[in-house]
């Protein structure tokens, strides 16, 4: 079905609510998603008034309203920081002094190894990090 052009450069918010019941009344499937351009006039008409008072008068979803004004929300485990799942050591000479290992795994627990002497901490390091 193709939706009727909006009559005004900025359509206030009786104009977009009858143009909204004509297109429920007139659409061909049950599911049938509400135009772009209605979703346009909307948000711009959300942006001037609220996302609340138009989502009411043009019976919307307040949390779709606000995803076509501000987009989706942003995931937060975008924010986090990609730790690598091996980090090789090399050492070749053996260790003359004090040395300390921080290490985290992915859920977030931390282990501090202080050694005085050589020892090979590989075994003790891929256990914790299982």
């Amino acid at each position: 079905m193709k939706q009727q052009p909006i009559l005004t450069a900025k359509p206030n918010l009786e104009e977009i609510r009858s143009q909204l019941e004509n297109w429920r009344k007139n659409k061909t499937r049950k599911r049938e998603p509400i135009p772009k351009e209605l979703w346009q006039a909307a948000a711009e008409l959300a942006r001037k008034h609220s996302i609340a008072t138009v989502s009411k008068v043009l019976c919307l979803r307040y949390a779709t309203l606000k995803k076509h004004i501000y987009g989706p929300p942003i995931s937060k485990n975008k924010f986090k920081e990609k730790f690598p799942s091996f980090v090789e050591l090399k050492y070749t000479q053996p260790l003359l002094s004090d040395i300390t290992v921080d290490i985290e795994n992915k859920r977030g627990c931390r282990m501090r190894i202080c050694l005085k002497e050589s020892f090979d901490i590989t075994k003790l390091i891929k256990s914790f990090c299982q």
